[in-house]
């Protein structure tokens, strides 16, 4: 096999392998249109050089006609993928120009069909054979140029000027890597098409270049894809894991409200409805100790109400914001006192607006603090302090409970350092101090060189 022929052979090889995995990607549904295109031009290619082949195994002029046409056929319609793979590539799609620039082609490939001897020769009468450099022949035709030939110069230039401004306007739309490498792959097979349209004129006797422009083309774009693809699936599993965590989070949330209705509110309305059902009993033999018991009845009420208003602003995401914090901790406090026997004193001193993260953040704590005391410090007082000064605020939660040894501390319970990340995420100081048969006391720094930072991100 010469070598022309075996150079032919290897490219439409790679041209077909390019487009059958591209059209496979197509088939899975991930960027369909663009990698079907795509596909579609890399097919267009193996057809061009297949009609290409047989124009050079051509040895009398019939056969070259012949051959030539189809190479011309085969040739416009592959033009016309290219200029709708661009057009998708780039997101540029005006349809009634693209219609028009595909006219051309459409007229050329007419004029090519009813010409006797094709489009490019009004007659051919023989041909010549001229060796190459390496020693191998080719055929040539001699014969006149057909002055119809100018459609499809204006059809191949006009396109030119479309793929030109389509990376230009993909440039300016800040997608510059994607619209260097489409101008890059569009300039060696605009030269290689040049080239060709230099050897149809009979400027120079030298092998057609437009098949190896073709594929500088198909590897350039098929290497762009791939990694727009990579980038693409990677995309998508970010989305899915964003997607699998966020279930996780509203899992995980709604198990918490879940389990703090059940904490509070469920058990404080089981109290009431005891109490409540005792009552009478008790009026009849003892009106005090009834009387005690509707007054304890009116504060697990109240109780059960704060819980459920704290619940309902956790479920509502803009009830947090809408309230200021010193409201916030009230209502903690209201809830607490309801489901537990504590004596919980709040002062609030000074004021001015927090952003909502800071906010949040020591609401978080508040809420984490009075349930570790419920559970676990067997406290009978506790005291919450909230002062706003002029360069920080400071929380402070102490309780007169039992107190704890850090070091005894099971390493499944998390709850102090959630509490430090929370501190750390806004730039807050968090001390814990707690001492065996003392109590435990929690205070929460929070600096002013942070909170008018904090003040900016809010107001932006």
């Amino acid at each position: 096999m010469t070598l022309v022929p075996t150079l032919l052979s290897i490219v439409a090889g790679i041209c077909l392998y390019v487009g059958l995995f591209h059209l496979l990607i197509a088939c899975g549904r991930l960027q369909t249109t663009l990698h079907l295109c795509f596909g579609l031009v890399c097919l267009g290619c193996v057809s061009y050089i297949l009609a290409l082949m047989l124009r050079y195994q051509a040895a009398n002029v019939e056969d070259y006609i012949a051959a030539q046409k189809l190479v011309c056929f085969v040739g416009y319609i592959y033009a016309v993928s290219i200029v709708w793979f661009i057009a998708v590539f780039t997101k540029i799609k005006p349809v009634r120009l693209i219609l028009v620039l595909n006219s051309l082609y459409a007229i050329s490939l007419l004029i090519n069909q009813i010409s006797p001897t094709g489009i490019i020769y009004s007659d051919v009468s023989s041909l010549s054979s001229v060796s190459l450099p390496w020693g191998e022949s080719i055929y040539y035709p001699e014969g006149t140029l057909n002055p119809l030939f100018s459609f499809q110069l204006l059809a191949l230039n006009s396109n030119t000027v479309f793929a030109v401004c389509t990376c230009y306007l993909q440039y300016r739309r800040g997608e510059k890597q994607a619209a260097l490498s489409l101008a890059l792959s569009l300039a060696i097979l605009i030269v290689a098409a040049q080239h060709d349209r230099l050897v149809d004129l009979g400027k120079m006797q030298f092998i057609y270049l437009a098949e190896f422009g073709y594929l500088s083309f198909i590897v350039i774009m098929s290497l762009r894809l791939s990694k727009d693809l990579i980038q693409a699936v990677k995309l998508r599993e970010q989305l899915l894991e964003s997607e699998r965590l966020r279930k996780i989070a509203v899992e995980v949330e709604r198990n918490r409200l879940a389990r703090d209705l059940h904490d509070s509110v469920s058990q404080t309305l089981f109290t009431v409805a005891t109490t409540a059902e005792a009552l009478p009993r008790v009026w009849k033999r003892n009106p005090e100790i009834a009387q005690q018991g509707l007054e304890e009845l009116a504060q697990l009420t109240q109780g059960a109400l704060a819980e459920m208003r704290n619940l309902l602003i956790e479920l509502r995401p803009s009830g947090l914001a809408e309230k200021p914090l010193s409201e916030l901790l009230q209502q903690l406090t209201k809830g607490i006192q309801g489901r537990a026997s504590l004596q919980v004193t709040t002062i609030v001193e000074g004021d001015f607006p927090l952003s909502n993260e800071v906010k949040l953040v020591f609401y978080r704590i508040t809420q984490e603090a009075l349930n570790n005391i419920i559970k676990h410090a067997q406290a009978t007082q506790v005291a919450i302090s909230l002062e706003y000064h002029p360069q920080k605020v400071v929380l402070s939660i102490s309780d007169n409970g039992c107190g704890f040894d850090f070091n005894e501390i099971p390493s499944g319970h998390l709850g102090i350092a959630i509490m430090k990340e929370r501190a750390e995420s806004i730039g807050a100081t968090f001390l814990l101090e707690s001492y065996l048969g003392k109590g435990t006391e929690i205070v929460l720094n929070w600096p002013s060189v942070v909170l008018n930072i904090g003040m900016g991100r809010d107001k932006g």
